[in-house]
């Protein structure tokens, strides 16, 4: 029997293609979740809320775009809501909503320094209320960011006055 080059080559290719598959069939198809809603939100204004700071979203760079109105707001039992008004977010994975210590993020470590999850993006679109923990003294933060977890990037930032 004589084994010539190509028969290496069909081997290797066969072999990549075998391992290809049990990989894939093991681990299951790479997806990425668009976890935020298209639904439009109309959470209303918490009752008794005053806003302590105010911002407006901007883009996080040119692809990952946002606008609306951010607002950290005290409420009469003393406590704390992030609220986003008229938020308009392009599609992407795995967004949340961040306090974040940075006034004015630009760098992706701007954000990853000091920050606070206030949990996922309810809905791309519309009015929505998220509550600041106790625990967290809002005074530390200087901007609400909507953050990609999955790719590391902001999609809207809002620095806070």
């Amino acid at each position: 029997m004589t084994v010539t080059p190509q028969c290496f080559g069909l081997a290797a290719a066969a072999l990549g293609l075998f391992l290809l598959s049990a990989i894939t069939a093991s681990a299951g198809p790479l997806r990425v979740e668009l976890a935020a809603s298209d639904q439009r939100l109309s959470e209303p204004l918490p009752a008794g809320a005053t806003a302590l700071r105010t911002g407006t979203l901007r883009d996080g760079d040119p692809v990952h775009r946002g606008s609306g109105t951010a607002r950290l707001l005290k409420l009469a039992d003393g406590s704390h809501v992030v609220r986003l008004e008229t938020l308009d977010v392009v599609p992407g994975p795995d967004l949340y909503v961040y306090l974040v210590a940075h006034e004015d993020p630009l760098f992706p470590e701007d954000v990853t320094s000091g920050f606070h999850s206030l949990g996922p993006l309810k809905s791309r679109f519309g009015d929505q209320n998220y509550a600041v923990p106790q625990n967290v003294d809002v005074a530390a933060y200087g901007s609400i960011v909507v953050w990609c977890a999955a790719f590391k990037v902001s999609f809207a930032i809002a620095a806070l006055q």
